[in-house]
Parts: C-alpha cells; sequence; structure tokens
C-alpha cells in the first residue's frame, strides 16, 4: 500500500485478473497514500472494476468505511485481520457473481459525528497536582546510564506471549455461533498450540528474531504534568509532557516522581526493546 505505487498494483491486478484489490499500512503516512491510491482509481476511471479491501494498524474501520468510502467511487472496506478480510472476499465474490442473498456487511458509521470545527473544552478548575504522596523513600538505582543485553533465547520471552490475544484476537479461534462443533479450548489444542509451536520451532532452528533490550536509569524530577530528565550536573536533558485527569483525583504520571520545588532529585527507568 505504501512501497508499492499505484501503477506496479494495477498492472498486477490486470496480469493475475484480480477480482480484489487490498492493501496494508503500518505507518501513519500510509493514510494519505491509500487515498492518493483510491484517488488514482477514480481518475482511470477503474473504480468499478476493482472492489478495495484496507487494513493495517494506522487505519480505523470509520476512516476506511466513511471517509474513504464518501471519495472512492466503487466499493472499498476494512478488514481487522486476514481472517475479515478473507469473508469479506467471500461476500465480494458472491455478489461480483450475482449469488442470490450475496451482500456485503453493513458500512460502519461513527459514533460521534465528525466535526468540521475544533469544539473547546474548558479544563475542570482544580489543583495542579493531584494527592499523589511525595514523602515515599527514594529507590537507589543499580547503575546510572544504559546498558544493552543482547542474546536473549526465545525461550526466555516466548512464555510471556498472550495465548488469547494470539488465538482470539489475530488467528480468530472460536466456537462456532450455532453452538456446534469444537469448543474454543478444543480448537486451542487442536489448531492453536500445534501452530504456535511449529511457528516457535521455526523461529529457534532457523534463528529468524535476535532480541535485544536497551535499558537504563536516570536522574529526574517533575513539574506539572513534565517529567524531566536530567543531566549528570543538574541540567535538563529531555522531558516527557504526559495527559493529566480531567476528573476524580486528576492523576499524571509526572506526579509519582519528585517535584522539582522538593529539591530532591528522583530516578526513573525507561527501556526500549526490539525484535528484529
Amino acid at each position: 500500500g505504501i512501497k508499492q505505487p499505484v501503477a506496479a498494483i494495477l498492472d498486477a491486478a490486470a496480469e493475475h485478473k484480480a477480482d480484489v484489490i487490498g492493501m496494508s499500512g503500518l505507518l501513519v503516512k500510509s493514510t494519505v497514500i491509500m487515498k492518493e491510491n483510491l484517488q488514482e482509481l477514480n481518475q482511470r476511471q477503474m473504480a468499478a472494476d476493482y472492489p478495495v479491501i484496507l487494513g493495517g494498524a494506522a487505519l480505523t474501520r470509520a476512516y476506511v468505511e466513511q471517509d474513504l468510502h464518501e471519495i472512492y467511487e466503487g466499493e472499498v472496506r476494512y478488514a481487522r485481520d486476514a481472517f475479515e478480510g478473507l469473508r469479506l472476499m467471500d461476500a465480494l465474490i458472491a455478489v461480483k457473481r450475482g449469488v442470490p442473498g450475496a451482500r456485503l456487511p453493513e458500512l460502519k458509521q461513527r459514533r460521534v459525528p465528525k466535526r468540521d470545527t475544533p469544539v473547546a473544552v474548558e479544563e475542570p478548575e482544580g489543583p495542579s497536582r493531584s494527592d499523589v504522596a511525595v514523602d515515599n523513600p527514594l529507590p537507589t538505582p543499580p547503575f546510572w546510564g544504559t546498558r544493552v543485553i543482547k542474546g536473549i533465547q526465545l525461550k526466555e520471552y516466548a512464555s510471556w506471549l498472550d495465548e488469547g490475544a494470539l488465538f482470539k484476537g489475530q488467528w480468530g479461534l472460536k466456537q462456532a455461533r450455532t453452538g456446534h462443533g469444537p469448543t474454543y479450548e478444543e480448537l486451542v489444542e487442536s489448531e492453536g498450540r500445534p501452530r504456535l509451536r511449529g511457528l516457535l520451532d521455526e523461529l529457534q532452528t532457523k534463528n529468524l528474531l535476535e532480541a535485544a533490550v536497551v535499558y537504563g536509569y536516570f536522574p529526574c524530577v517533575s513539574k506539572g504534568d513534565d517529567l524531566i530528565i536530567l543531566n549528570d550536573d543538574g541540567s535538563e536533558r529531555t522531558r516527557f509532557t504526559f495527559p493529566r485527569q480531567r476528573r476524580g483525583r486528576r492523576l499524571c504520571l509526572a506526579d509519582f516522581f519528585r517535584p522539582e520545588e522538593s529539591g530532591e532529585t528522583d530516578v526513573v527507568g525507561l527501556q526500549v526493546v526490539t525484535v528484529g
């Protein structure tokens, strides 16, 4: 959807006599590129020939089925994952072939109407800091600065995998709505875990993943909604601004660190994890 120019996508669709075009985007820039691709299909008068399925982390159902649907002259639908994409493909092909009763799922409507102009929101009056205690003992870090850990074995972090999110959310394992057929637990044992074990074995034998962690401890203080990271000499290194609750205790992450006016320096632990 972003690394392939639309001309290449259309050439491949024509060469392979595709019924549907699918595009997926991970980065926010993808939302702009996909909109431009749909406009290009309109300009080439090819929208009626190619229904489009869009997905990926950068997109939302409302953006695709409301905003992009308004500009595209053909059918465009959002697929949360590959399983929904397959169901959409079945529906699109059935409609194209004129199967009696075949139809596409209804377009998703926004829960909140889109506004043309921003609405100012008044912040409620209240203290600038919540009631989080500021007299708790300060921790002593094992070291200052950063350290890097490499060569983490797959077995050391594979056990932290959320099987429920994987089996249900990503792989779509669930009992049929009719109540017939295998239960979810049976599907996990017969399909989910065997498939997962196969993938983990492949990752291990082919050495496809190399996990690493960069972590460290840094001196810091808070000021309002900001967490200020300090250099060794006490000067400001950088700062993070966090949102504050508008109601209730009006908590903010910055409240959990010593305020600047206390004269004490707190410590924050940060980490960056990468797998690739």
